[in-house]
């Protein structure tokens, strides 16, 4: 069989209107003859290249997850960070990444809640590329619980649940103040997440009930 000689710039411009497409319309309804009228190539083009439209889906898909977790590389840089560092570290940057590359996270979004209307080659690999590339809090968090005094009978397991609801809690709340007041322009603007997640983990391990027994 041979080889497919590729133009790398035509390459890279039927990726770049292939993202562009997903990510607004998902895998069904995006047009090929649209996708490669914006990358300025003939749509005979795109099959030459891929084969099949679910082909340049796959590697739409794979080049943005390859591309974000690039963007995550060395994102804690000591050893031992603490609980709080890596809530208000790990949101900061996820904040980064949706004001940055807005379709990048549409695209995997979308591609994630129509997953079982892909091809089975595509789905696995979507949930493969969304397991082990998209979640770089959940390892630190179960490190640092399990270098803590955890009270007996409490599951660590369900420890980093919790946490990880806090996390997305605060997510949420920062993506809501992202979209509410335009003149948050930078993540660094974006203080109260610090201190938001201080108040939460706090309450979390203390507990918010108050100690009703009293010394005799």
């Amino acid at each position: 069989m041979n080889e497919v000689k590729i133009d790398q710039k035509k390459y890279d411009r039927i990726l770049e209107a292939a993202l562009s497409h997903f990510a607004k319309y998902g895998y069904q309804k995006s047009s090929t003859d649209q996708i490669a009228n914006d990358a300025e190539v003939s749509k005979g083009l795109i099959f030459h290249y891929f084969g099949k439209k679910h082909v340049l889906y796959e590697r739409t898909i794979s080049a943005v997850v390859d591309f974000l977790t690039e963007q995550s590389k060395g994102l804690f840089t000591e050893k031992n960070p603490d609980l709080v560092e890596v809530i208000v570290v790990s949101i900061q940057h996820k904040m980064k990444l949706e004001q940055a590359y807005p379709k990048h996270l549409q695209l995997l979004k979308v591609a994630y809640t129509q997953k079982q209307l892909l091809p089975k080659g595509i789905q696995a690999k979507l949930t493969q590329y969304m397991d082990e590339n998209t979640n770089i809090t959940y390892p630190l968090l179960t490190r640092i619980l399990g270098q803590l005094p955890i009270k007996k009978g409490i599951e660590k397991q369900n420890v980093v649940q919790l946490v990880l609801g806090v996390f997305n809690q605060i997510s949420t709340e920062s993506l809501q103040l992202l979209k509410a007041d335009p003149e948050v322009t930078e993540v660094k603007q974006m203080d109260f997440l610090a201190e938001r997640a201080e108040i939460y983990m706090r309450i979390l391990q203390t507990g918010y009930l108050e100690n009703k027994t009293e010394e005799k």
